[in-house]
């Protein structure tokens, strides 16, 4: 080695030893060890999944270090920052966390006053006015700021009932926060559900000049307010905004400092210990709310620009390999391999989704149907009326004419309109709307297949190999995917089934309604018998009479025809062919039949036989035959070869209903 090269390596190891030794006598040394500890603690439950609200909002580095600084410096007592001697006496260890713990409550109640400051300044300066401008969305923009507020004011106000105990040891301030957990989270997940939607709303407001001029005037007023007392006034709409989102997110810090510095034999460790778990269970669940929007809003996105270059760039092996193992997973489920998992809330609720489905588009359907159909016969309808109104008018009589079909008020496009308006045009808003969720339960059905075969494989590699304990769940992903959209389906569809039947319920029972007040007015303007002319009120008296006259007239046969039968069934019968004169058969034939044949060759016709061919020959009812061969010469068995005592002819049999022999019985 160069000596040049040792001696400069050695220069440089000592470069790194006085740094290292500069570091150690920096007097913030200590401050930057306390926040490191805060973090820490925020990164661990991260990285367990408890408090990841990265989905949510992203902080700013500089707000989140000047917060736990800020909460480190007023947390950590005076002599913890000189090093501690090795033997520390019990007592003033706890009397140290006691004080710890007066700082961290102080801390929590001021920080919780600060905020419910800044809400209340919020929603009185900047909602408010924009709420009577009228020139926003503000339910869109703020969502429930007020009720975040009003759950801030009961929160402040337990916690200093719960302070105004004389004696540290009796304040107990974890049952405050376990108390406040359903209201928490009910309102702060609201909250940090919509917010991504109020910072799209923002970004379009600012966009437009007048909007803008309205947000930066009231945050002016707001700032001088924030002047006059001395606070930051680093503010805009954005911060405004965020405000509740960074709250809710505190609040696993300040209990976990605040349980730490609890000594154990407290009244309120326990407590806090479970406020704690409390507080990041609401963030998780706030999480877990928030990716539902997500996966939905994911599968839409990918819908609505699914083109097929796209769908073609998506085609790679690990979606074959995807699709391949839900095939895979389906064929198992469907050949009863492996157990299918069974949500029965969610197959009820599927089955009735499935069900108003098929009767919206049927009722559609049949709706558009009946109008078709009903125009088609209205339009022949007023075209009969006019016809037989001029047949039976009354020339002398002029008031009445034109009196059946001179109305100005048509009930049919009265009642068209109303139905395509109060019927149709719901239903069909209605049917559009079943179209995602369809999508969103087949996806679910995909997530569920996937999660089957990630649990599969896990097990499959699990009795291979022993598992470690460090080691983390395949299925996780596949898992939480399943069960955010198995639990939105879930919670969507029974209010998507609600809402869509009471829709399909009111159209159908309008739908009736039309229909009896159509029927109604058709019969309210229907001329009464009075009305109508003289030989119509009495028509078969009338009809009876001039029957009656024609029957007197010499050229009228007692047999004639019926009035309506016309010149057509002249014609048919001129063009029948004639048919000979059927002759009777006489005894000495029978005689002789009986002589020369078997009586179980011997027949006789049921019926009347007409020969339908021209070798056939017309039999009577009750006529003796002699069955000569079962077929006819061409070999048929629909004819009978018979012999009827004077001739060998075919009878025909091919219609066994008017062709029936029977054998005669002796």
């Amino acid at each position: 080695m160069d000596p040049k090269e040792s001696g400069g390596s050695e220069k440089d190891k000592e470069k790194e030893k006085d740094k290292v030794i500069k570091r150690r006598n920096r007097p913030v040394f200590l401050r930057y060890l306390e926040r490191r500890r805060t973090d820490t603690i925020v990164a661990e439950d991260m990285a367990k999944g408890d408090i990841n609200l990265g989905t949510l909002v992203r902080r700013s580095q500089s707000d989140k270090t000047e917060y736990s600084a800020k909460l480190k410096e007023k947390m950590t007592p005076p002599d913890l920052s000189t090093p501690s001697s090795p033997a520390v006496d019990p007592e003033e260890v706890r009397l140290r966390k006691m004080k710890r713990r007066a700082k961290v409550i102080q801390e929590l109640v001021q920080t919780e006053k600060d905020y419910l400051t800044d809400l209340e300044l919020c929603i009185r300066e900047v909602v408010q006015p924009l709420r009577n401008m009228q020139v926003v969305d503000i339910d869109r923009l703020f969502t429930n700021m007020e009720t975040v507020c009003e759950v801030s004011a009961a929160l402040l106000h337990r916690l200093h009932q719960a302070m105004a105990e004389p004696d540290p040891e009796a304040v107990v301030v974890g049952e405050v926060f376990i108390q406040a957990k359903a209201a928490l989270e009910d309102v702060y997940k609201i909250y940090c559900y919509h917010h991504d939607d109020a910072n799209m709303s923002l970004k379009s407001y600012e966009k437009e000049e007048e909007i803008k001029q309205h947000f930066t005037t009231c945050v002016l007023a707001l700032k001088k307010i924030y002047d006059q007392e001395g606070k930051p006034n680093l503010l805009d709409m954005g911060s405004l905004l965020i405000k509740p989102v960074q709250r809710i997110m505190k609040y696993p810090l300040l209990l976990g400092e605040l349980w730490h510095a609890t000594p154990e034999d407290h009244p309120d460790y326990h407590p806090l210990q479970e406020a704690f778990t409390t507080a990041k269970i609401i963030n998780v669940n706030i999480n877990e709310f928030k990716r539902r929007k997500d996966i939905v809003m994911k599968y839409k996105r990918l819908e609505d620009e699914g083109s097929l270059r796209g769908k073609l760039n998506k085609f790679n092996i690990h979606s074959i390999r995807k699709k391949g193992d839900r095939f895979a997973g389906y064929l198992k489920i469907l050949t009863g391999v492996e157990p299918q998992v069974r949500d029965e809330i969610f197959d009820r609720e599927e089955k009735l989704f499935r069900s108003l489905e098929k009767a919206v588009r049927l009722l559609v359907k049949n709706i558009y149907c009946y109008l078709q159909y009903t125009q088609e016969m209205v339009s022949v309808a007023v075209q009969n009326v006019q016809d037989l109104e001029n047949i039976v008018k009354d020339p002398n009589k002029n008031g009445t004419n034109g009196s059946l079909h001179s109305n100005g008020n048509d009930p049919y496009k009265h009642f068209k309109d109303k139905i395509e308006r109060l019927v149709l045009a719901p239903l069909c808003s209605l049917q559009g709307m079943f179209t995602a969720p369809q999508k969103l339960i087949q996806k679910r059905y995909d997530k569920l297949l996937d999660y089957c075969s990630r649990l599969e494989r896990s097990s499959s590699s699990t009795t291979s190999s022993s598992p470690s304990p460090v080691s983390e769940d395949p299925s996780g992903p596949a898992r939480r995917d399943y069960e955010a959209l198995n639990a939105l389906l879930l919670e969507e569809l029974q209010r998507f089934n609600m809402a869509a039947y009471t829709i399909l319920t009111n159209c159908v029972l309008y739908l009736a309604a039309l229909l009896r007040e159509l029927m109604g007015k058709i019969l309210h303007g229907a001329p009464s018998i009075h009305q109508l002319p003289a030989p119509l009120s009495n028509i078969s008296e009338v009809q009876n009479c001039i029957m009656e006259e024609l029957n007197s007239l010499s050229f009228v046969k007692e047999n004639a025809q019926k009035l309506m039968e016309r010149k057509v069934s002249f014609e048919r019968r001129e063009k029948k062919t004639t048919v000979m004169e059927v002759q009777h058969q006489t005894e000495e034939q029978r005689s002789q039949l009986l002589a020369e044949y078997a009586p179980n060759r011997l027949y006789q016709l049921k019926r009347k036989c007409n020969g339908c061919q021209e070798q056939d020959l017309s039999l009577l009812e009750g006529e003796l035959v002699a069955l000569l061969e079962d077929t006819d010469p061409l070999g048929s068995s629909s004819r009978w070869l018979v012999h009827t005592g004077g001739k060998c002819v075919c009878v025909c049999l091919c219609v066994i209903a008017e062709v029936r022999c029977v054998r005669l019985l002796h």
